[in-house]
C-alpha cells in the first residue's frame, strides 16, 4: 500500500500535515467537539482518525519506512516545524477558551492545554531527533563516498 499514489500522495510531508492538524483544529475550535460527546459513533471516530492522522504525520516526517515519491531533509523538517508552531498555538488557544458548545472548570481547562502543548512538544523533539539522526547518516555517508573518490589514484579514473 505504501507504494500506490494515494499513499505517496498522503505521505507528502505538508498534506499529512495539513491531515492531522487540521483535524485538531476543526476537533476543538469548531462545534465538533461538543458532538462527539452527543454522539458516541462520532467521538469513536474522531478518536481513531486523530490515531491515524498522527501515525500518518510521523509516517511522512520520518520516512522511516520506503514509501512512494522522495521527500528531503529540508522538507521534511520545515513541514516539522511549521507543524509544531500550529500545534502550540492551538494549545495556547485551548488554554484561554475550551472548545465551542462545551463547559470546562478552568483549571482542567488549563490543565488539559498544557499537556497538549508540552506533549506535543515531546512528540516533535523526538521526530527531530529522528531526523537529525537521518542527517548525521546521511552526511556519514556522503563523506564515505568522497573520501573513496578521493583515496583513488589520480591516473586511474
Amino acid at each position: 500500500m505504501a507504494h500506490s499514489s494515494v499513499a505517496g500522495w498522503l505521505l507528502f510531508p505538508p498534506v499529512a500535515a495539513a491531515v492531522d492538524l487540521g483535524g485538531l483544529w476543526l476537533l476543538y475550535r469548531t462545534e465538533l467537539w461538543a458532538a462527539a460527546h452527543r454522539h458516541p459513533l462520532l467521538g469513536g471516530l474522531l478518536e481513531l482518525h486523530m490515531l491515524l492522522a498522527g501515525l500518518l504525520f510521523a509516517m511522512a516526517v520520518c520516512r522511516l519506512d520506503p514509501v512512494r515519491g522522495r521527500c528531503g531533509l529540508p522538507l521534511r523538517a520545515v513541514t516539522l516545524l511549521a507543524a509544531g508552531a500550529a500545534h502550540a498555538v492551538l494549545a495556547k488557544s485551548l488554554y484561554v477558551a475550551g472548545p465551542p458548545g462545551t463547559v470546562f472548570a478552568a483549571a482542567d481547562l488549563r490543565a488539559g492545554a498544557q499537556l497538549m502543548y508540552y506533549g506535543g512538544d515531546a512528540v516533535e523533539v523526538f521526530l527531530a531527533l529522528v531526523l537529525a539522526v537521518q542527517w548525521y547518516a546521511a552526511t556519514g555517508r556522503r563523506r564515505a563516498r568522497q573520501a573513496a573518490r578521493d583515496a583513488v589514484p589520480a591516473g586511474a579514473h
